[in-house]
């Protein structure tokens, strides 16, 4: 099998951008995880999943269910891990992010972090509020949590706020590979979060994977509304490399 001219190679990935192919497989994604989202929503709305409360009760001992397997240990790391999607840290890492957009002269990017982490807020209390799932109650809690279940707010904001750093910072760095480690890394720390609260028996499985679906659909949402308008000019836009911090 021949190699393929870099003639005809470089033709085929300009008749690519051309389609705007990227921007295309971005928004498909969106669709697919919002239809996941909606689907989850109407089996909860039908009542109690087996498949939660068989889940819930495997992260326990036998023995006693209100401890978690690994022990002591494992149970505080767990309860670490989930600190990433409180609110508290939340609000720390997105003025911090905040100061550091605005100070290298980059607003547009600062209220697009804005408009991603309160919108996420904002859905998300709407959401509890309209579905107002209980708690799980079957396994004790191993940390307090007060409000409505559905959908997991920890996991739902660490699912836009992640993979919206990842974004930002990726620009900073010309390899493609690069920039998939750090989205990859934000999405994995949306993950972990997800699994902490179902770990803690604060939130069923279901609850988890709607936050994520729903997280990951907002972030992706902003996302191609902000490539669309940096396209068009509308907003401030980098070329290839060029960092973030500008000259004073």
């Amino acid at each position: 099998m021949g190699v393929v001219p870099a003639p005809f190679a470089k033709r085929f990935l300009d008749w690519l951008r051309a389609r705007d192919l990227e921007l295309m497989g971005l928004g498909t994604l969106f669709f697919a995880l919002v239809l996941g989202y909606i689907r989850i929503a109407d089996r909860v709305r039908q009542g109690p999943l087996s498949i939660d409360e068989r889940i819930l009760l495997s992260l326990r001992e036998p023995s006693d269910l209100a401890a978690g397997i690994g022990g002591e240990h494992f149970q505080g790391m767990v309860r670490d891990v989930t600190s990433l999607g409180s609110g508290t840290l939340t609000v720390l890492f997105t003025v911090g992010l905040l100061g550091y957009l605005l100070l290298t002269k980059r607003p547009a990017a600062a209220l697009y972090v804005v408009i991603a982490v309160i919108g996420c807020w904002l859905l998300n209390d709407l959401l509890k509020d309209f579905f107002a799932r209980e708690r799980p109650t079957i396994v004790p809690h191993l940390m307090g949590a007060s409000d409505p279940s559905f959908p997991s707010g920890h996991t739902m904001i660490s699912a836009t706020f992640y993979p919206t750093i990842a974004e930002l910072f990726g620009r900073l760095v010309q390899r493609r590979r690069l920039r998939f480690y750090l989205l990859g890394l934000g999405v994995f720390v949306a993950a972990l979060v997800g699994f902490s609260r179902i770990y803690l028996g604060v939130h069923y499985p279901t609850d988890v994977v709607a936050g994520l679906c729903l997280g990951f659909s907002w972030a992706l949402l902003i996302g191609i509304v902000g490539r669309l308008l940096q396209r068009r000019g509308v907003v401030e836009s980098r070329e290839e490399g060029e960092p973030l911090e500008q000259p004073a």
